[in-house]
């Protein structure tokens, strides 16, 4: 995992809305078309190989940002330490960078974030968030995630996948993205899965949206009952 701390010279620029966007961009500039374009599973959903997770708050903004390929957190590292980070107009030059590695120990680790999934309205097809507890929510973040093994491994996944939801909180919370907005809760998951199935769910999040802000999912400590809602 890269994480990214930079201080931002005015408090709270009114960009807060298109953070995820300008950081997107700035991801899909420095690393090959392939990463934009995605990958396609059989059934024509694309699935892309990373993600991440932006807090901005005073003057201070921090980006944890995870790929599948190692080598793309490093290319992002190094292009922010050569070149600032650069989100549209904004330029940081003032940033620090770290990688911190994140590996499931367990063959089922426990984690929490916020996940979207959606269903369409049959009258307008608009979306309608669902709240992790519903047993519509767990179905379709399961199937996503098989179809993302799928497209970003090539080959179908054959081993265990339980995916339960063991927590969640009662308010949601509206992310923007574009013109959009996307309601999701902050949900706890236990995952039981192979080791190369939790990699991916630890390096590309879970649930839809995840190259918009959303899906980052971060392992919580069995001893510790606090959540971290932040984000």
């Amino acid at each position: 995992m890269l994480i990214i701390n930079a201080k931002i010279p005015t408090v709270n620029l009114p960009v807060k809305r298109v953070l995820p966007k300008l950081f997107q961009s700035f991801v899909y500039t420095t690393l090959d078309d392939k990463e934009h374009e995605g990958y396609k599973h059989p059934s024509g959903k694309v699935f892309k190989s990373m993600n991440f997770k932006i807090i901005y708050r005073g003057n201070d903004l921090s980006i944890r940002y995870t790929a599948l390929n190692k080598a793309h957190e490093k290319a992002i590292a190094q292009k922010i330490l050569f070149d600032g980070l650069k989100l549209g107009e904004i330029h940081i030059a003032s940033t620090e960078v770290s990688l911190q590695h994140r590996q499931a120990l367990d063959s089922s680790i426990k984690v929490g974030g916020f996940v979207a999934a959606a269903i369409k309205d049959g009258n307008s097809s608009k979306k309608i968030y669902l709240e992790p507890q519903t047993h519509k929510f767990q179905e379709i973040i399961r199937n996503h995630t098989l179809q993302k093994y799928e497209a970003l491994f090539g080959i179908p996944y054959e081993g265990e996948l339980v995916l339960d939801t063991v927590g969640q909180k009662p308010r949601e919370r509206i992310f923007s993205y574009e013109k959009g907005a996307i309601k999701s809760w902050y949900g706890v998951y236990e995952i039981k899965a192979t080791e190369e199935m939790l990699g991916m769910i630890l390096d590309t999040g879970l649930g839809a949206h995840g190259m918009q802000g959303l899906g980052f999912v971060e392992q919580i400590n069995k001893k510790s009952k606090k959540e971290d809602g932040a984000a």
